[in-house]
């Protein structure tokens, strides 16, 4: 933990990111995509393959009489998902397709196993979501340079936490790893909103795992409050590991706050929250040396009204016979 840095005093640096220029002399596509739902983004490309005369017009057009119970799309939007399957590959610069994709799939239905791995496969691939995920290796310049050779693996097995907040902007624009004592910043603002676009797509896919640590009890850094820090990984496969050696070794008391192991969970081996939080309750069940607190819904989500607010305020609280685990205890 970091709970004794001075974040105020951290110098600060600018993670590296091609400008436009560059990325078109490297890739010929230089702008950033701005897509969050992949469902709408797989309905579009099949839309698109129904179209004889591919124009956004007449592409419009065919979404909007295939979806008439939905909102009516306009060709601005159409298009910002045209231009996103052409940056993917997926379609040529006519919007035509030479290889089929999502083949067994139906419009508007909801994506697929095989859908996400058509979509994992993108993710990997599309140079943009490689540059950021090349941060949570290094953000060195020099190994910058060297994010197009990056794979799945590399990801998986070579990377870090990486801690980000908003600073300055409503978007999140600063971030810490636990191994520099340096704030790491972004100053363009679609980079900014590129970064959620890159979260999104993670996190559906389980690519990516991500939570706010407003739930800790301790602050992760000394000088910033856990409500305004996040924090982002790629998951590992799950493994089991001793959890009663676990606790011994990271807490001193037998009072733990559950938000704090699973939280410590996550740091050392960067696994999914919903598989560390099955883990916590099989090992409950199983072991003599472990029971718990549990507290309810309503305590926890209060002063809350949205569903992603109440899944954001119960996300690192197991649920156990219809009531969360709040305290592990850990018997003497």
């Amino acid at each position: 933990m970091n709970r004794n840095s001075n974040i105020l005093e951290y110098p600060t640096v600018q993670l590296p990111i091609l400008s436009d220029e560059e990325a078109g002399k490297q890739f010929s596509k230089w702008s950033y995509v701005n897509i969050y739902s992949l469902k709408d983004l797989k309905d579009i490309y099949l839309i698109s393959r129904l179209v004889k005369e591919k124009t956004v017009k007449n592409i419009t057009k065919k979404r909007n009489e295939l979806m008439y119970k939905n909102e009516v799309w306009g060709e601005r939007k159409i298009l910002e998902y045209l231009n996103a399957l052409v940056k993917f590959d997926i379609l040529d610069s006519d919007y035509n397709s030479y290889t089929s994709f999502f083949t067994n799939s139906q419009i508007n239905e909801e994506l697929t196993d095989e859908n996400k791995d058509i979509l994992r496969n993108i993710f990997f691939k599309y140079f943009r979501f490689k540059e950021l995920s090349s941060w949570f290796i290094s953000p060195d310049p020099s190994f910058h340079k060297t994010f197009s050779s990056l794979t799945e693996e590399d990801y998986i097995n070579n990377s870090n936490l990486l801690f980000y907040y908003s600073e300055k902007n409503r978007f999140t624009d600063t971030f810490l790893y636990d191994k520099y004592q340096k704030k790491f910043i972004i100053e363009n603002d679609v980079l900014m909103r590129f970064w959620d676009v890159f979260l999104k797509w993670g996190t559906t896919l389980r690519i990516l795992e991500k939570f706010n640590l407003s739930g800790l009890e301790n602050d992760v850094f000394a000088d910033i409050s856990n409500k305004s820090l996040s924090v982002a990984y790629f998951i590992k496969p799950f493994k089991e590991f001793d959890l009663i050696k676990f606790l011994q070794k990271e807490f001193n008391t037998k009072y733990i706050w559950m938000p704090e192991v699973i939280f410590r969970i996550a740091r050392t081996y960067r696994y999914a929250i919903p598989d560390i939080k099955e883990f916590v309750i099989s090992m409950i069940r199983e072991k003599d040396e472990l029971t718990y607190e549990r507290t309810s819904e309503i305590f926890l989500i209060k002063g809350k009204n949205t569903q992603k607010a109440i899944d954001m305020a119960t996300y690192l609280f197991p649920k156990m016979n219809d009531s969360y685990i709040s305290t592990l205890i850990l018997r003497q």
